[in-house]
């Protein structure tokens, strides 16, 4: 599972280090000015949360794939790399919940939205995903997780919604719920349409419910299938007319007649939540799980899970030129592709960059990077050519919040206790046992590491309570022998002997340490219009939720005094309000 890119074009080696340039501001005497006027390049360290993916009807090499986070990325050779197919975050603030080709218009590729915020959103491109177009009318009101064409009816869409199955018979320009008189028809996230024009399955929260005349009326399939199982995919057996199957929040179920009666099918899974599912060419069935890829050759009977355990399995997909080529998407870790169908597995997120990187160290030689909420690829990568290229496998921790290196030792602050690295192998501190430990600060004379409740502090071979009398800490920062800490009302400089508690311009701020000195600042809470990305065509009078779109800066930076805690905080220069596109609160 390679995290390097000599596959993809390369720039300086050199200038690639500046991306990590945060792990080692510390050290230089900088101000947030000039921290905001660096240059920055990506490093190599890839990944994502990829919620669909999608083969190019036309080009069995050319695969889409969605994310969590807005971004849609293309590739060229079968997975093997990626790039952003357009605009690098096409949708910022929204989950790409399902990318759809549609097979009445050569080339289109339908994406379905859910807003972070609520609301919901379809989009369109002609292009490879180069530019997109907005549809969306009686969807902006809700979350909208996927879409099915219909054969020999260009202009037909239905849309599965939270709030049921919607139509549209104008390409997408206008939208009608056909589900309004039965309220239980209710988060749709899977649609079937087919074998004829008029027939729609939805699979919803509880059960799935089929209509024979385009969506007008609907009637439960239930036999056969225990209430309350959500259906997650609706996917048809090429070859076997009527043959259909189920994935569900409780295993998979079977149907020789289009759903009119169920099977449920369990042996051999080692978790019962499956959200994807696909048939393939020849008889195999992919079932991908929360726990792992499995698969039957037996139509289904005996099942068995192959490739890492614990992969979390979105979707599937497969080229029908080349059904042996399999791709998954994963939440948190990227995509995945089998050559063998499902066989073997390997992972193949070169160049996505919808990662989260929590904690970046420079020590040693070596830079750090904890990444989190990655699936089974979350730890801490390690790079000992400046961020070039990382470590091809993470050292598997608990969720890291912190990094810090004391005294030519390593420790992570983890959702489950401190940990400290002395070599090769990491291992928990055993007096601080599995508490969440937020902060783990560092200077030449002092290694203390922040709890919700408080402080522990090396003295010696072990670690001891800290002597801290306030309210929870919420922030802290080591000057020296000075420990300073921030509780959400107000600041204490804690040293030898003293303890001083401050009037702060930002109570609530954050501390962070830049240079000798040391920082205070606070963000404020905007809500921001989100604008039509660049390359675009929003729908007319179409209302987009609050998104990230960067117009949010900090509210208040300031640096304490060395020496008196009792002179006054300095402001440096103001920092920018937010654009007229915010609403600031």
């Amino acid at each position: 599972m390679p995290f390097t890119s000599s596959r993809l074009p390369r720039r300086l080696a050199a200038a690639r280090a500046v991306l990590l340039f945060a792990a080692i501001a510390a050290a230089l005497p900088a101000t947030a000015e000039s921290l905001l006027a660096t240059s920055w390049l990506r490093a190599d360290l890839f990944g994502g949360d990829v919620r669909s993916v999608a083969p190019a009807p036309d080009n069995p090499d050319v695969v889409y794939a969605g994310t969590t986070h807005g971004q849609v990325y293309r590739s060229a050779d079968g997975g093997a790399t990626w790039a952003d197919a357009g605009q690098p975050v096409p949708f910022p603030g929204w989950v790409v919940s399902d990318l759809t080709f549609d097979a009445e218009r050569p080339g289109r590729l339908w994406a379905t939205l859910w807003g972070l915020w609520g609301g919901g959103l379809i989009a369109y491109s002609d292009d490879g995903a180069a530019t997109w177009t907005y549809r969306a009318g009686a969807l902006s009101d809700t979350k909208v997780y996927t879409l099915a064409t219909v054969p020999g009816r260009p202009d037909r869409l239905y849309a599965g919604t939270l709030n049921g199955v919607f139509r549209s018979d104008d390409a997408g320009e206008s939208w009608h719920r056909m589900s309004a008189h039965l309220p239980e028809i209710y988060k749709v996230t899977s649609l079937l349409v087919g074998p004829e024009p008029e027939t729609v399955i939805a699979g919803t929260w509880q059960r799935a419910y089929r209509s024979d005349d385009g969506g007008r009326t609907w009637r439960g399939l239930y036999d056969g299938m225990v209430p309350d199982s959500e259906v997650f995919t609706l996917t048809p057996v090429p070859g076997r007319p009527g043959e259909l199957w189920a994935s569900t929040c409780g295993w998979v179920y079977g149907s020789k007649n289009g759903g009119d009666r169920w099977v449920r099918f369990r042996e051999g899974f080692t978790d019962r939540r499956t959200p994807a599912f696909e048939a393939l060419p020849g008889g195999r069935l992919l079932a991908g799980t929360v726990d792992g890829l499995h698969l039957s050759d037996d139509d289904g009977r005996n099942w068995r899970r192959v490739g890492p355990a614990a992969l979390s399995i979105l979707e599937i997909a497969y080229h029908p030129e080349r059904p042996r080529r399999v791709y998954l998407a994963t939440e948190g870790s990227g995509v995945w592709v089998s050559d063998d169908g499902g066989e073997t597995l390997s992972w193949s997120a070169n160049g996505m960059t919808n990662l989260r990187v929590a904690a970046l160290l420079a020590s040693g030689g070596r830079i750090l990077a904890a990444v989190n909420n990655a699936g089974i690829t979350s730890g801490i990568y390690s790079s000992r050519d400046g961020g070039i290229t990382f470590s091809p496998q993470p050292a598997p921790l608990p969720t890291v919040l912190d990094l810090a290196a004391h005294r030519g030792a390593l420790y992570a602050a983890t959702e489950q206790g401190l940990w400290e690295n002395r070599g090769d192998s990491w291992r928990m501190i055993g007096e601080l046992g599995k508490v969440r430990v937020e902060q783990v600060l560092s200077s030449p004379e002092r290694l203390v590491a922040r709890t919700p409740s408080g402080f522990w502090e090396l003295a010696g071979p072990r670690f001891q309570p800290l002597d801290y009398r306030h309210a929870p800490p919420r922030t802290a920062v080591l000057l020296g022998d000075e420990l300073w800490v921030g509780d959400g009302e107000r600041h204490h400089r804690l040293a030898a002997g003293s303890n001083h508690t401050l009037e702060s311009p930002a109570p609530r701020g954050r501390l962070a340490r830049a240079g000798g000195g040391m920082l205070l600042w606070r963000t404020r809470a905007c809500g921001c219009a989100a604008p039509a990305p660049a390359g675009t065509t929003p729908l007319p009078g179409s209302a987009s939720p609050p998104a990230p779109n960067g117009c949010c800066r900090p509210a208040t930076t300031a640096s304490p005094p060395s020496s008196s805690p009792r002179r006054a905080w300095r402001s440096p220069t103001p920092p920018p309000a937010c654009s007229t596109r915010c609403r600031c609160r």
